[in-house]
């Protein structure tokens, strides 16, 4: 029988004139990209186990150290190979209770954000599912350290009461980063403030907890006969040609998020690592077959953010 273990530390501390998410006692940027984890051939699995190692690989060759696995917890396999593979992982809780577009996605989009969740989704039906899930969520994950974050809620969906749910995962698990509100309807306390940015520019105030961009970027390009659905396509500004949508993703970063890491931001996670049928807007196809930009760029952008941090 073989097993392994890892010794780090997580914790926030001032650096300068902002708060920093820290590794090792080290400011730290988590540079990442959210995680779906779904696949053409077997939806919610892959075809094999060794396709995990393949994402984890081929997103860490494009420079990137953290996935923000979206609302899905995944067989240990995956968490096994982020542990001995060194990638970081930002895990979300399942999310339940009803969606509405205008409340969920439409008003919080354009600036109406409610402060007060207590009474959102009310069911008690569905907050005890809730909550219990959280918790064998993190019992049954605990132990890979690679899992340095949780996500409570994530933009409004099923979320109630997160000042509750904050202290009752702070007491399952205190050695983690906690995002009790991913996206918006904040109000609750929560170990940064998390941020989802479409459709405008990433521009930060000053906040005197760490500054996370939890989504941002999205952009589209569907290389031809990697489709899954050919007759619709979605994401957040869609490029034609592979060139234009590369300079655009890297105009982001270098315009957008790499200048913010010296105003505060500590963490970014662009969607996403692949397409997802409809959504187009993976740094690979759905079938794992083409990466859509190139490596020697990516990684000259992970090189300007560590740079950042460091200063």
């Amino acid at each position: 029988v073989d097993s392994y273990f890892a010794i780090r530390s997580l914790e926030v501390k001032k650096c300068g004139d902002y708060p920093r998410l820290c590794l090792n006692g080290k400011p730290y940027f988590f540079h990442g990209l959210l995680d779906q984890g779904y696949y053409p051939d077997g939806i919610f699995t892959p075809a094999t186990p060794d396709c995990y190692e393949y994402d984890i690989l081929a997103m860490k060759k494009l420079g990137f150290n953290m996935l923000r696995k979206h609302i899905k917890v995944e067989p240990e396999q995956f968490y096994y190979d982020c542990d001995r593979l060194g990638m970081v992982v930002f895990q979300d809780m399942i999310n339940n209770g009803d969606y509405k577009f205008l409340r969920d996605t439409a008003l919080p989009t354009v600036g109406f954000k409610r402060k007060n969740d207590k009474r959102m989704h009310k069911d008690a039906k569905t907050r005890k599912a809730f909550i219990e899930g959280m918790e064998s969520t993190v019992r049954q994950l605990r132990n890979h350290p690679s899992i340095c974050y949780w996500t409570i809620f994530n933009e409004g969906w099923g979320q109630f009461d997160g000042q509750s749910a904050y202290e009752m995962l702070k007491k399952i698990d205190s050695s983690r980063f906690i995002d009790t509100t991913s996206g918006w309807f904040f109000g609750a306390n929560s170990d940064v403030l998390s941020h989802h940015v479409y459709f405008k520019p990433i521009k930060l105030k000053k906040c005197p907890k760490p500054i996370v961009v939890s989504e941002f970027g999205g952009y589209s390009y569907r290389p031809d006969g990697h489709i899954f659905n050919p007759d619709n396509t979605y994401g957040y500004g869609s490029y034609r040609a592979q060139s234009e949508f590369e300079d655009a993703l890297v105009k982001l970063y270098e315009t957008e998020v790499v200048p913010a890491v010296a105003l505060g931001l500590c963490a970014a996670v662009y969607t996403q690592v692949s397409d997802v049928e409809d959504e187009t807007n993976g740094l690979l196809s759905y079938d794992r077959k083409v990466t859509k930009v190139g490596a020697d760029r990516m990684l000259k952008i992970a090189d300007a953010l560590y740079r950042e941090i460091q200063k």
